[in-house]
């Protein structure tokens, strides 16, 4: 039994904070216990041991971890062999930056729209919210466009930066926002990354508001 065994992580796979783990964990081919959780319910675990009782929580030994990033990095720190944060301290600042670009502009971008859907009785969104939401990410493809330019991932290498990014592009197709045509290297990018064992085992079986 290795240490990763030992290992338990709290999460539920549509959450785009605990794909972008999970993404972490099978590129770097550890081997954690997962305990999944449903939505709007409230794991007894994930309560008693993360105080905002949110997913995904990473518990090993006594040690409890519950932020994705925070999450990430440990397990960088703990296992020298993962090379998901590897580069200069330029490209690693980078990395982290688009992170957070993930995490906080594109999930509030995204968010709302599949929030309302997904609590909506009939799956019906506003076509007010439709067309802001179409809008604003097609204002951060431009950017992230620009991030990429003509490499084949964000840095030199597959990363934590794909790792954050490729649930929120998922999720984005999977609602009806297309990577649009004329950000050709964004395509070829997200292809490039769902030929990816690790695309497969941590694509979620089933989205919530999607029939």
């Amino acid at each position: 039994m290795t240490a990763a065994d030992l290992m338990r992580l709290y999460q539920r796979p549509d959450c785009p904070f605990c794909w972008k783990v999970r993404l972490f964990v099978f590129e770097s081919q550890l081997n954690l216990k997962e305990i999944a959780v449903e939505l709007n319910k409230k794991h007894p675990d994930v309560v008693s041991l993360n105080p905002n009782a949110t997913v995904p929580v990473l518990l090993d030994g006594e040690l409890v971890i519950y932020e994705s990033a925070e999450i990430m990095e440990y397990l960088i720190d703990k296992f020298p062999k993962i090379r998901l944060m590897d580069g200069s301290p330029r490209e690693r600042a980078k990395i982290r930056q688009l992170q957070t670009y993930s995490d906080t502009k594109l999930g509030k971008i995204l968010f709302p729209y599949i929030k309302q859907k997904r609590d909506s009785p009939d799956l019906v969104v506003s076509d007010e919210l439709q067309q802001s939401t179409k809008k604003a990410w097609a204002d951060a493809q431009l950017v992230l466009s620009e991030q990429l330019g003509d490499g084949d991932f964000f840095t030199n290498d597959f990363s934590i930066a794909e790792c954050a990014l490729i649930p929120r592009f998922c999720l984005a197709i999977t609602h009806g926002f297309a990577v649009d045509e004329r950000f050709k290297n964004l395509i070829a990018w997200y292809a490039r990354c769902a030929e990816r064992a690790s695309f497969s085992k941590a694509l979620p079986k089933h989205f919530p508001g999607i029939n």
